[in-house]
């Protein structure tokens, strides 16, 4: 039997439980020396009820799943609207046929002013080449792509925004034939607002020149280390004294240099042993056969650097010549 009629046949059961547990159905009607149709008549009566019946609790279900689909409707218009980031939907010509209300909050702009127009009169000229090549790499593929412009608010100003594409494909009706369904491209895209997070990394990256700066005016050889003890950074003091290039220190272990010859007992036991206990350790004094300065008793000034989990985030090493004052 197969679902339809499975279920068919549960409905009718349960039309008939419900009429036999009306008062009126408890005291059926009994046909006394019924006469020819009559008894048939009363079977097509018992069938109109079940019918009926049957009618009004596929109506009550019907109901019930109206209900619960707007209300899931209204829940998902409640998300999409107030979802955290700008969510839109482009035709294939790049028109903006839906957009949510953060979206149209981040342009500044009334919805219903920013439905059925083109998306790329809000991205600034000296980005639009780029947006066109991204649109045309998401309608030509059905890959995720990611794309971040300037966008241009309604107030004249602008922010750089992050967005992640994607090419859908939608059932519409020709407008020529009303039966006729076509699959059409549409484009929709998560927008998200990353100045402040662009800004950041454009102020570290200052930051970070800034302390190269710093540390390469340092006339003593200077290195930063990570917990691992790989360098993360050394100056052009460092490199110029132990002839050692960027690509020979930055992301190696200081042991590792020049052929492991900074592999020195003594300078694990300072960065292993005593700097854990003592967070600054100065004129720490090592006598080695050092690459390009030959064997010198060299001065080692060794500071933690803690993070905000009070865990050592780097070590700054600072390298004192005993033939040069320091």
């Amino acid at each position: 039997m197969s679902d339809k009629n499975t279920e068919k046949e549960s409905l009718r059961i349960a039309a008939e439980a419900k009429i036999a547990g009306e008062p009126l159905a408890r005291d059926p009607i009994k046909l006394v020396n019924p006469q020819p149709g009559e008894e048939l008549l009363h079977k097509l009566l018992h069938e109109l009820q079940v019918h009926q019946v049957e009618l009004t609790m596929q109506n009550d279900e019907l109901r019930r799943a109206q209900i619960a689909m707007e209300e899931s409707r209204d829940r998902y218009v409640d998300l999409y609207d107030f979802a955290p980031i700008g969510y839109l939907t482009l035709s294939r010509e790049g028109v903006i046929s839906e957009i949510n209300l953060t979206a149209a909050d981040m342009l500044g702009i009334v919805r219903k002013q920013l439905v059925s127009r083109r998306f790329s009169q809000f991205v600034l000229k000296e980005d639009r080449e780029s947006w066109d090549r991204h649109f045309i790499n998401v309608l030509q593929h059905g890959q995720r792509q990611r794309c971040e412009v300037s966008l241009l608010r309604g107030d004249g100003s602008s922010f750089i925004a992050q967005m992640d594409s994607v090419n859908c494909s939608e059932l519409e009706k020709s407008s020529l034939l009303e039966t006729k369904l076509n699959w059409v491209s549409v484009v929709r895209i998560a927008l998200s607002d990353i100045s402040e997070r662009m800004q950041s990394e454009i102020a570290l990256q200052e930051a970070r020149k800034l302390t190269e700066s710093i540390m390469d005016s340092v006339h003593e050889p200077f290195l930063v280390l990570d917990r691992n003890m790989m360098i993360v950074s050394a100056n052009r003091s460092f490199h110029k004294i132990f002839g050692v290039t960027t690509a020979d220190t930055v992301g190696r272990q200081i042991y590792e240099l020049s052929q492991h010859k900074w592999d020195i007992p003594k300078l694990r036991n300072l960065l292993e042993n005593i700097l854990p206990v003592n967070p600054v350790v100065e004129r720490f004094e090592i006598e080695h056969e050092f690459p390009s300065i030959g064997k010198r008793k060299l001065l080692f000034d060794a500071r933690r650097i803690m993070g905000k989990t009070g865990e050592a985030q780097a070590i700054l090493l600072t390298i004192y010549d005993t033939v040069t004052p320091a």
